[in-house]
């Protein structure tokens, strides 16, 4: 009887540690077809825009309206819009390209292609970058751009954040050397 109870005993054990793993592989399942990484989101959309950004360093950011007081004398590049939206920034050595970004949710961003801006760090002024926010200064039209960028301002992107605000720190004080 010992011997009954025990062999019904590991047949229970047995079929719940099935079911709990044909669990866990269908809601793993579930998630990869349902959640691209959101970095490959990115990727897909600025790529899809400008084929030429496909090994730029990518972020998306946002778009800030608050900067008033530190641009005197400057006209603001993003303009017409009730409020501002998010930027696909693809960035690679003295480049740069910023894309209007409609960001809908995680699963897909699509870019207005009308609204790109490229340029390098000859046409820059200036760069001014703090922990959240970057302003470009550009030279010849007296204009400026400005973007919020935080780990987590439009979704996770913490190494992302950190690569660009390297890259953008470097790239300030490479202009400020050519002033």
């Amino acid at each position: 009887m010992a011997v009954a109870v025990t062999a019904a005993f590991m047949a229970v054990i047995i079929g719940t540690a099935a079911l709990i793993t044909i669990v866990i592989v269908c809601y793993k399942k579930h998630v990869e077809k349902t959640a691209l990484p959101f970095p490959f989101v990115i990727q897909e959309a600025a790529v899809c825009a400008v084929p030429e950004s496909a090994d730029f360093e990518k972020i998306l950011v946002a778009g800030i309206k608050d900067t008033v007081q530190a641009v005197k004398g400057y006209e603001r590049i993003q303009s017409g819009y009730d409020s501002l939206p998010n930027y696909i920034v693809c960035y690679r050595g003295d480049e740069l390209y910023i894309m209007t970004a409609m960001y809908s949710n995680r699963k897909k961003i699509e870019v207005d292609t009308n609204k790109i801006l490229h340029f390098k760090k000859e046409q820059i002024q200036e760069i001014k970058a703090g922990k959240s926010r970057v302003l470009i200064f550009f030279k010849e039209s007296r204009r400026f751009f400005a973007m919020g960028v935080s780990p987590v301002l439009v979704a996770p992107q913490t190494e992302a954040y950190e690569n660009f605000m390297e890259y953008i720190k470097k790239l300030a004080s490479e202009v400020k050397e050519c002033i």
